[in-house]
This record gives C-alpha cells, structure tokens and sequence, in this order.
C-alpha cells in the first residue's frame, strides 16, 4: 500500500515503499509497538546514533526510549533502492533540539523483514 504525503503546498505525492518499510514508518509514528517489532528479524541490527542495538529484546528497549524521549514524526520524503540498501529519506520532528531534521534510514531487508537498520 503506498503512502501518501501532504506537502506545504497542498500538493500529494504518492511514494511507494516496500511493505516492512511502510509498517514500520505508520507503527513508529503510532507507537505501536506490537506492529513495529513485527517488520523486524529477529536478529536484526539497529545502528542509531552511534549505538547498535542487536536482537528483537534490545529493539523494544530502544523503541520505548527513543519514542518516550523524543515524540517524534516521521514523513517519509523519498525511497532509493541501491544495491546494498534501501534508502530511506524522512524529515522527522520531536522534542529535540533543531527539529525537524532530514534523515536517512539505510534498511537491508530479508525474507520480508528488516535485518538492517542504519539511521543517519
């Protein structure tokens, strides 16, 4: 299922993304965490901000932190899929310092799950 974005403008644009990519978007800006661990691999690695987070144990722990400490948004902005990742591009809002800011979220995906997680 596509995503739709609103632009200032008013303008709508659909950005198509693999399903565990669009789940995992419309769970972290729901905070459901049920759904979130669910496009994840068991062993699935995280990589935000300089920590890596191993395994589905360790996600939820970080799931519950980053959404308890920031209150962010993601509205995905752009997909690229590249050889050795799909790219991601999301301007992402919260409660920190310089928000919003454009991320990038480098995603490897296996078997239909998310094995790969870079955030930057």
């Amino acid at each position: 299922m596509p995503a739709y974005l609103t632009h200032s403008l008013g303008a709508i644009m659909k950005l198509k993304m693999p399903t565990p990519i669009e789940e995992y978007v419309k769970a972290s800006n729901e905070s459901n965490l049920e759904v979130f661990l669910s496009c994840f691999a068991e062993d699935a690695t995280v990589l935000d901000e300089g920590e890596t987070i191993t395994g589905l144990d360790a996600i939820t722990k970080w799931f519950i932190k980053t959404r308890s400490k920031y209150q962010f948004k993601s509205l995905p902005l752009a997909i690229k899929d590249k050889k050795e990742a799909i790219i991601l591009t999301a301007e992402v809002s919260g409660n920190f310092p310089g928000s919003p800011v454009i991320l990038d979220y480098h995603i490897k995906i296996s078997s239909g799950l998310i094995q790969d997680l870079k955030i930057c």
